[in-house]
Order: C-alpha cells, then sequence, then structure tokens
C-alpha cells in the first residue's frame, strides 16, 4: 500500500512540474511601457494573448485599482487631479514651476479633483527631493462624499537645497484600503 502512495504521488510531482515546464516554454515575458517609462519584465505574451499586471499599470498611470473578491471584478478609477504650485513667502501668493537652487520660502499646494467615482478617505500631499526623500507637505481628511474637491494646504516652509527635479505627489486613500495611491504628480526644478 506504501509502494502505490509513493508512486502516485511521485507521478503528480513529475506531472506538476512537466506542466510548469510546459506553461513557461509557451510564455514568453515582455517589457511594458508606460507613457515612454519603462515598468519592467511584468507583461506575458501566451498565446498571441498579452496579460499584464492590472495594478501595476494602474499605478504608473496614477490610478486607484480595486479588487473585489466576492464579485471578481477589478476597478480602476482614474480621478482628474490638477495642482498648482504657490510661493507665498512675500505676502502675495504667486504660483511657479521652477526655482533657483536654494530657494527658501513657504510653498502651499492647491488642487482641483473631479471625476472622483470611489469613496474618498483622505488625501495627502508630499514633495520629494532630487535624491528621493519625501516629506510630507499636509494629510486631510474628507468628511463628504462627492464627484469633486477642492484642496488648499497650509502653508509649508521648504528649501530647495540641491539642483534636479523635485516631485510634488498627491496621494489618495479609499475606504476599501489603507493604502496610499498616487493619482497626481507635478515637476517642480530647480537650476
Amino acid at each position: 500500500m506504501k509502494g502505490k502512495k509513493l508512486l502516485l504521488l511521485v507521478c503528480v510531482v513529475m506531472i506538476w512540474s512537466s506542466t510548469i515546464i510546459f506553461a513557461n516554454a509557451s510564455s514568453q515575458k515582455i517589457k511594458v511601457l508606460v507613457n515612454g517609462i519603462n515598468i519592467g519584465e511584468v507583461g506575458v505574451l501566451f498565446e498571441n494573448t498579452t496579460y499584464l499586471p492590472l495594478r501595476k499599470v494602474g499605478e504608473s498611470l496614477n490610478a486607484i485599482v480595486e479588487w473585489n473578491s466576492n464579485s471578481k471584478t477589478a476597478v480602476i478609477y482614474d480621478p482628474n487631479v490638477h495642482m498648482f504650485v504657490y510661493n507665498s513667502s512675500n505676502g502675495a501668493e504667486t504660483t511657479f514651476g521652477e526655482v533657483s537652487k536654494g530657494f527658501s520660502g513657504k510653498i502651499k499646494i492647491f488642487a482641483q479633483v473631479d471625476n472622483v467615482q470611489f469613496k474618498l478617505n483622505s488625501v495627502k500631499f508630499a514633495i520629494v527631493d532630487p535624491s528621493g526623500k519625501e516629506t510630507l507637505i499636509q494629510k486631510i481628511a474628507v468628511d463628504k462624499e462627492r464627484d469633486n474637491y477642492w484642496f488648499v494646504t497650509d502653508e509649508t516652509s521648504y528649501r530647495f537645497s540641491s539642483s534636479g527635479n523635485y516631485v510634488i505627489r498627491c496621494y489618495m486613500q479609499t475606504e476599501f484600503s489603507d493604502e496610499w495611491v498616487v493619482t497626481s504628480e507635478k515637476i517642480i526644478s530647480s537650476t
């Protein structure tokens, strides 16, 4: 009896491993570019059909991807987020998109958000320096369910201490997730 179970186990393992080898041999990884940015060899070409990881592609498009396991449904939300950065250092608020290296001042972010087709719990704004260090500007809780919002952050003192691109990011958090998803980016150049 033990011999039959062992033989059966060996047969199952051989069939399973040959299936994996066959599946790997008949599919091919593909490189995926989104808006000219390489997000890696994350796609698979299998029997003339391309398969892509929805979450990875959605995030690279600054979209929110949700999975409902009960209904087996993937949903992509793409809110429109328009951000403006203001320098409020000298009493007058002026928009800007470029600063001199070493500029130090008070900034605030104004964001117009529409096409919100999901329950938005909160937003946050951050700035990422050229070395990748992220600094929180402000988190804002959302208490009303709407399809459009207007957000203005408090004044934040910030120093653009090095040359390069600084990225202002708008993150959103939905009622279904504790994750923060980047939904918009704006570049400020420091020269």
